[in-house]
């Protein structure tokens, strides 16, 4: 037994110094220079074949002033795995672009870029410039009638892109309510703007006027229903509610909102109309007409669009579906006494609107293009880890002095107290 203790002894003594003699050599006599490879961001796309010659025993650090184009992060990537110690540091650019097509006949491009406060970001495509804009917060939005190939954004030196997305593939779009001015040039407007557009025109009691088969609701033929006034009751709760939960769009225009078959849907309470005597012009061109308050709001419901009178437009979310609640009920009335360009203005608008929440079936996948990524330095991060000042030299092992340290300090421990146990017995 006591021979075993003392082999013990010896062994923990042995280890201890022979981890401290390590610990001490590795500081004495570091790695050399020639371990360690260094590039910028001017550079380091032409080291990238010379680095791959290296072994692996050789450590890759990048200082960066801006993100590497995607393949660049991929190879350093690679070298990682193959056994390289590979780091980055430095602090590029944060920024981040995304394209969506705009769910709208007439195509377009909705942008939406993130950059730094205070940055200038200019936007292109493969066939001219598209718009530039200052970044006040977090980032900034712009829309395109026509994009070709990519959309390429540059701030600040960093350039970040994404690819074109394919045109939304809208479907019909359902207008119900009483025969009238509003519910005309609504239908109208949608079918100037492309859209496929069905009626349901109520012109005397239990008299209607229908425009297209208009006999079952759901998303396969219909992506967004537009009611004008409570007419809408005439489809049935049941079946607005399952539209909507399986993804269609609803929009709740004037005394819409107060329909019962939408009471579970709407995003407020219907409030009593408001007429300011005195409006200013505003974002939507809706300076001069009157509105439905949007009163009570449910908890998951966002204001679009507020007046002195309350809120004129708000919308939420319902399963898998969007609901938009619209106070306004004579639009018609800017297009018919409007500028020379209220016509064109009523029309855009409500396509936005019923585009907000119409629904549209999910296309193919944009691929990659080949000018960036759509953001860089989460693309670098997500292929060789988080910014650091230094990388681990070659020889160093990747152990933390203090891990042995500990381990130094439990061999002698063991090694004392097995002793005093010994002297004990």
């Amino acid at each position: 037994m006591r021979s075993r203790r003392r082999r013990l002894e010896i062994g923990c003594r042995i280890a201890a110094f022979a981890v401290l003699g390590w610990l001490i050599g590795t500081s004495l006599m570091p790695a050399a220079e020639r371990s360690l490879e260094r590039a910028t961001s001017r550079d380091i796309a032409s080291r990238l074949a010379a680095w791959t010659r290296l072994p692996p025993a050789v450590a890759l650090h990048a200082d960066l002033s801006t993100a590497p184009d995607p393949y660049v992060a991929d190879w350093l990537g690679a070298l990682r795995h193959a056994g390289h110690a590979v780091a980055w540091g430095g602090s590029p650019p944060a920024v981040a672009i995304a394209a969506d097509a705009l769910n709208d006949p007439a195509g377009g491009v909705l942008i939406d870029v993130a950059a730094p406060s205070g940055a200038e970001v200019t936007v292109r495509d493969a066939a001219s410039a598209i718009d530039s804009v200052r970044v006040a917060a977090l980032g900034a939005t712009m829309t395109a009638s026509i994009a070709v190939d990519s959309i390429v954004a540059e701030s600040r030196g960093q350039r970040f892109s994404a690819p074109v997305p394919e045109p939304a593939r809208v479907r019909a779009a359902l207008v119900v309510g009483q025969a009238g001015w509003e519910g005309k040039f609504v239908a109208r407007a949608l079918e100037e703007r492309g859209w496929t557009v069905m009626a349901r025109f109520g012109v005397a009691p239990r008299v209607e006027v229908t425009q297209g088969s208009v006999a079952s609701l759901d998303t396969s033929r219909f992506s967004v229903v537009i009611a004008i006034d409570s007419t809408i009751d005439l489809l049935g709760a049941a079946t607005l509610e399952r539209f909507v939960r399986q993804g269609g769009g609803l929009v709740l225009a004037g005394a819409a909102g107060a329909s019962r078959a939408a009471a579970s849907l709407a995003p407020g309470r219907f409030g009593a109309r408001t007429r300011p005597s005195a409006l200013p012009p505003d974002t939507i061109g809706l300076g001069a007409t009157g509105f439905y308050p949007v009163r009570a709001l449910e908890p998951n419901a966002s204001v679009l669009d507020q007046r002195a009178g309350g809120v004129s437009v708000a919308a939420r979310r319902v399963g898998a579906g969007r609901v938009i609640q619209v106070g306004y009920d004579d639009s018609w009335r800017w297009r018919m006494a409007g500028g020379p360009d209220a016509e064109a203005a009523h029309r855009a608008w409500w396509s936005r609107v019923a585009g907000g929440v119409a629904y549209v079936p999910v296309g193919r996948l944009a691929a990659e293009d080949g000018y960036g990524a759509a953001a860089p330095v989460a693309h670098l991060v997500e292929r060789i880890g988080p910014a650091r000042a230094t990388v681990q030299r070659a020889g160093s092992r990747g152990v933390d002095s203090r891990i042995l340290m500990a381990i130094i300090m439990i061999l002698l421990l063991t090694e004392w107290g097995s002793r005093r146990l010994r002297g004990l017995a």
